[in-house]
């Protein structure tokens, strides 16, 4: 079970399909939500997100988040 913040996160992450840790700290802190590292790697671990490194840090869901953002996990 997702907290409210990873779902956000996930939520997100699923609409864009790319982002960096700082536009998820600024949905973040708009919705006045913590927790944003351990919710990170929390998605991480479970699979549902991945890190790319390029010119920058940033998130990719996995085949395996877009499967539970549609509800067939």
């Amino acid at each position: 079970m997702l907290s409210e913040v990873e779902q956000k996160i996930l939520d997100l992450i699923s609409k864009r399909h790319l982002v960096t840790k700082g536009e998820i700290a600024d949905l973040l802190q708009r919705n006045a939500c913590n927790g944003t590292e351990s919710s990170v790697s929390r998605l991480t671990e479970m699979g549902y997100m991945d890190r790319v490194e390029s010119l920058g840090t940033c998130f990719v869901i996995t085949q395996k988040g877009i499967r539970f953002t549609k509800g067939q996990v």
